[in-house]
């Protein structure tokens, strides 16, 4: 599997320490660290909604073979969730080769411990959050919603495109390898933990999952299991085929499987994910 060395060239926002800018509908507040003392990469950009209600929360994970890129492949993501009055919170975590999982899950945990601490600052409603990503990303948004971690708010959605579900699919994968710190022979029982497919059970939360027809990166197979996986534990959960794309052209055009994916959990989300006042 040839995770990608460069996924999403999106063009992304500055991040400068301190600073914050705004938009007629949200304002975002940069380089927020989730966590101290460890690496510079724990942190985030907050796309906070112009709204004066409790905001749904949505945390937002990058992708790049848990080895490179960073948070600006997803600000025009973390943009459109704003947009729809949905607060996100758009992270870097630390990578492979130098941190092994599970460093990358610790990292989305922590980020998922600051919402829940800072939700009356910044007006979250933390009762309402769900996890977004893509490839890399996605396999880590998963997992979250999967794996709580100590006072992590419950996960009541997944939006996830391009996802890896079972890492023994690519025995032979660098990227995993790097991010394993050794061979499926060598760590099994590492390999099946970090596998999202090995977590699905009738209490998963609602899972909306987008994947290119043709992705030769990831194949469509992740996606087509999960669903059935998810599907025969009575979980809701849907799958927008791309067709006619590939792993890098899906990463790049993600806006309309996100405004799907945003529907779908506004449905199967008790009270609701979001108001429709800001669509666009």
């Amino acid at each position: 599997m040839k995770i990608f060395n460069s996924l999403l060239l999106i063009c992304g926002l500055s991040v400068f320490s301190g600073c914050k800018s705004s938009s007629s509908h949200f304002t975002v507040f940069k380089d927020l660290n989730y966590t101290s003392g460890i690496s510079e990469r724990q942190s985030g950009d907050l796309y906070l909604p112009k709204t004066g209600r409790a905001h749904s929360v949505a945390l937002v994970i990058h992708g790049g073979g848990w080895t490179g890129r960073d948070r600006s492949d997803m600000a025009s993501v973390s943009k459109q969730l704003a947009g729809l009055g949905i607060a996100a919170y758009n992270i870097n975590y630390r990578l492979a080769p130098e941190h092994h999982y599970p460093a990358q899950l610790e990292d989305v945990h922590a980020a998922l411990n600051y919402l829940e601490l800072n939700k009356d600052r910044w007006s979250l409603n933390t009762r309402c959050t769900i996890t977004v990503g893509y490839s890399a990303g996605a396999h880590l948004a998963l997992l979250a919603a999967e794996i709580p971690g100590a006072n992590t708010p419950e996960i009541s959605g997944v939006i996830v495109g391009g996802s890896p579900v079972d890492l023994k699919l690519y025995p032979d994968s660098p990227f995993i390898l790097k991010l394993m710190g050794g061979t499926l022979a060598e760590k099994p029982k590492l390999w099946q933990a970090a596998s999202p497919i090995n977590y699905v059970t009738q209490n998963h939360p609602p899972v909306f999952l987008f994947h290119g027809q043709f992705d030769q990166i990831v194949g469509l197979n992740n996606a087509e299991i999960m669903l059935s996986k998810l599907n025969s534990a009575g979980v809701p959960a849907e799958l927008d085929l791309r067709l006619l794309k590939g792993h890098i052209l899906v990463g790049f055009f993600q806006r309309s499987s996100i405004k799907k994916g945003v529907d779908f959990l506004n449905e199967k989300i008790d009270g609701g994910l979001i108001s429709y006042a800001q669509i666009k």
